[in-house]
């Protein structure tokens, strides 16, 4: 079960799991590394969703755009609600 583990992993991933002995030990470092990931993604797109303007942009591209990071966000279990997407949408109007 551990060689197959490791070997579905992607070469980048391979170093994180190498020294593993168990199927377990392998889970328990992948999923330390995705959760690091996963909150750093989530910083990443909550302040590219706060900080956002229309600018030359359509109204068609912004919102699309807005539309964009919500799903991002929520690929990774974070929820905005529509009051909030409503005042960030209307706090990025140029």
């Amino acid at each position: 079960m551990l060689y197959y583990l490791m070997s579905c992993v992607h070469d980048q991933m391979f170093g994180y799991i190498r020294d593993a002995k168990t199927p377990k030990e392998v889970w328990e470092n992948l999923k330390t590394i995705f959760a690091a990931i996963t909150t750093t993604q989530k910083l990443q797109l909550r302040q590219e969703l706060n900080i956002i303007w229309q600018r030359d942009m359509s109204i068609t591209h912004y919102t699309t755009k807005l539309k964009e990071i919500c799903k991002a966000l929520g690929s990774i279990n974070i929820t905005t609600d529509e009051e909030e997407m409503v005042q960030i949408c209307l706090g990025g109007l140029a």
